[in-house]
């Protein structure tokens, strides 16, 4: 490799100086470019950083520069509708909490905000520690959208869609505690 001249060759075989010299070429556009969706940097700093670490691990091949360029745009683009996305859950929950919580007494009212808050901030904490893919279904599943529903948006199988939601599910039931996962599932669609 000479200078800032990479092949896609270079590329594909995950030599890490070309991998390195591409990342710096367009990690600052692709920042850019995800604020212009999200408008936070720091969302979209971890958007970015997260989308060079899946080419990595997933060694992820290209037939040529342009079409590499086209693919880091275009994952950039919908990471972050993921990433708003989630944020509209979390303002729909809050919502819900809030509506629950009008037909409780004012001491109930506190207690049951206090515990509804905290298993929801507990919930997304934990979601946000999944695997991207995981993460993607379990925020639809959540949603309410059906496994072919799922499979059809992030277009993969039903039973990768099943085996993504039982992976989450036993993660939030290892790390959530029997009683607090077992209340969740109470308020998770059928």
């Amino acid at each position: 490799m000479q200078g800032d001249d990479i092949s896609i060759e270079e590329l594909n075989r995950q030599e890490t100086e070309a991998f390195h010299t591409l990342y710096k070429r367009y990690y600052k556009a692709l920042v850019c470019y995800a604020m212009q969706w999200i408008g936070s940097q720091e969302p979209a700093e971890d958007l970015v950083q997260d989308l060079f670490s899946t080419i990595w691990e997933n060694k992820i091949t290209f037939l040529s520069l342009t079409s590499f360029q086209t693919y880091l745009y275009n994952s950039v683009k919908n990471a972050s509708f993921n990433y708003l996305k989630h944020k509209d859950i979390e303002m729909f929950y809050a919502q819900q909490v809030k509506d629950d919580s009008i037909r409780l007494t004012l001491e109930e009212e506190e207690e049951e905000d206090y515990f509804e808050e905290e298993l929801y901030r507990k919930l997304f904490l934990l979601v946000d520690r999944l695997p991207l893919r995981c993460r993607e279904v379990f925020l639809l599943y959540m949603k309410g959208k059906k496994n072919e529903e799922i499979a059809e948006a992030l277009q993969i199988s039903a039973e990768t869609v099943k085996t993504q939601k039982k992976r989450a599910m036993q993660f939030l039931r290892k790390n959530m505690g029997i009683y607090s996962f077992l209340l969740l599932l109470t308020r998770l669609p059928h």
